[in-house]
């Protein structure tokens, strides 16, 4: 295959990358890491017509804890959130994903900002972001504005940027109980099949706060708010009675090679173990 000619440039600030791709019009395309982007260039997929490189705009790589907002810029690598002591501290969750993103070579590479902005709805990031509660971070120039992360995605390889606009960080509000990842893919590394992240915190015996997220089943992460609702409040011993409800919100699953059927089950038992885990580990029983 060979890949159709695009213009490059590279941008020294975030005021200088959206007058780029303002000016390089509806086909230029952000790269930091390039994981994302340029094996849907080579296969064809995007129609790309200029590149802007913001991989060396300063401030957008940093890990910070604010407080109660723990602040990661959009150009810290997979690998970073998997070794960083400060992300496995207030947001263990998001540590423990990214470790399951692609291989080494990938994680080197890849950026938050990127898989964030990309969307594929296998993706691990965009699913821990939503049962987290993040915050996007969107500038323009000299404008910003924040998105919630359920708003920022916005359909299959899509989201909610404006022309010129680029995802410049996450802030994910730090919370405390126990938390869960699983995700069931033929190989490590490979797109999973479902995938699920939970966070629970308990009163005595029963559930308090309870989230809970599903991805790679359709055009992104879902959040089982009926679950959710439906958790809150009742015994740990009561847990398994609620594993039905996990597929609740999910609509139209994309059945695939596997079937519909099959997909739909692996989110329950992927979601029922992510939960486990979750409880688990707010015990202090973590296995």
């Amino acid at each position: 295959m060979f890949v159709r000619p695009f213009d490059f440039a590279r941008a020294s600030s975030l005021a200088e990358a959206s007058e780029l791709l303002g000016s390089l019009g509806p086909g230029a395309r952000v790269i930091a890491g390039g994981q994302s982007l340029l094996p849907m260039i080579n296969l064809g997929i995007a129609d790309v017509t200029a590149v802007v490189d913001i991989g060396r705009i300063p401030g957008l790589g940093g890990i910070e804890r604010r407080g109660d907002i723990l602040r990661v810029g959009a150009l810290v690598t997979h690998r970073g959130l998997e070794l960083s002591a400060e992300v496995a501290a207030a947001a263990p969750l998001l540590a423990a994903a990214a470790g399951h993103i692609g291989n080494l070579r990938v994680r080197n590479r890849g950026t938050v900002g990127g898989s964030l902005a990309h969307n594929d709805p296998a993706a691990e990031l965009p699913l821990v972001m939503t049962v987290l509660d993040a915050g996007y971070e969107v500038a323009a120039g000299e404008r910003s504005r924040s998105l919630p992360a359920a708003e920022f995605a916005t359909g299959m390889f899509d989201n909610a940027l404006g022309d010129g606009e680029i995802l410049a960080g996450v802030s994910i509000p730090v919370a405390g109980g126990g938390w869960g990842f699983r995700e069931f893919a033929p190989r490590r590394g490979d797109f999973a099949l479902a995938a699920a992240a939970a966070v629970v915190e308990l009163d005595g015996d029963r559930l308090g706060r309870v989230r809970l997220g599903l991805t790679g089943l359709g055009s992104g992460p879902v959040r089982c708010r009926t679950w959710e609702e439906t958790a809150a409040g009742v015994g740990i011993d009561e847990i398994p009675g609620l594993a039905d409800l996990i597929t609740a919100d999910l609509g139209r699953v994309a059945a695939g090679p596997e079937g519909e059927a099959y997909r739909t089950h692996l989110a329950r038992v992927v979601g029922a173990a992510a939960v486990a885990d979750a409880v688990a580990s707010a015990r202090g029983s973590r296995p």
